[in-house]
């Protein structure tokens, strides 16, 4: 019984998966912290080596003590060294990373921009526009005969000119202006006779009855 329900019981769900370059941060991050506490560990060592030999002259473990810092000092360089290495292959890959998601990155939209100009392409192919323009020139032809028809039929349903009725009304015209004529030249005429009558009548009214 036991068994059987630890073999049906449920597995722990996985962890999520830590994207490589998050993880390749921090550990360069870490590996940086390590590097500064063994900068400090040097510096120190270093310090207290130089403090022993000032003292050589009057402490005779002087010297061994001052041999001791120094080992140390050379154990934290090499560490410090080693660790900078790692440093360095940890900045190296992350660039590396980085350089792969900028190109995944531009594959993909390579790729999607091909497929949207396939889906494009059977959209508008060749042939598809070769029929539309032979569309167009032959509605453009058509429509050319509709005007040219139209142009003419207007002309010839047109009423007839007759010339003799256009000579007859011409001749009207000029007999009507000859006589606009006359009568502009009479007007004067009359006029003038107009106060030559006007004394004469003045005349007859003051003679003596």
């Amino acid at each position: 019984m036991g068994g059987n329900q630890s073999q049906e019981k449920a597995a722990p769900p996985a962890a999520p998966p830590v994207q490589a370059a998050a993880g390749l941060s921090d550990a360069t991050a870490k590996i940086e912290g390590r590097i500064q506490t063994l900068e400090q560990k040097i510096q120190k060592v270093d310090a207290e080596a130089k403090q022993w030999v000032e003292k050589a002259a009057t402490n005779p473990t002087a010297k061994a003590r001052a041999m001791q810092c120094l080992k140390m000092k050379k154990q934290y360089e090499q560490q410090r060294d080693q660790l900078m290495g790692t440093q360095f292959n940890l900045e190296n890959m992350a660039f590396q990373q980085e350089q792969a998601d900028v190109t995944a990155t531009a594959v993909a939209a390579m790729a999607a921009g091909r497929d949207q100009m396939k889906a494009q392409q059977q959209k508008v192919n060749v042939e598809t526009v070769e029929k539309l323009t032979d569309d167009l020139a032959d509605m453009q032809a058509e429509f050319k005969e509709i005007q040219d028809a139209l142009a003419g039929a207007s002309v010839a349903g047109g009423a007839a000119v007759d010339e003799d009725e256009l000579a007859a009304e011409w001749e009207a015209m000029q007999e009507q202006a000859a006589m606009e004529k006359l009568m502009q030249g009479a007007m004067p005429s009359s006029s003038a006779a107009a106060p030559a009558a006007q004394p004469a009548a003045v005349a007859a009214a003051s003679a003596p009855s």
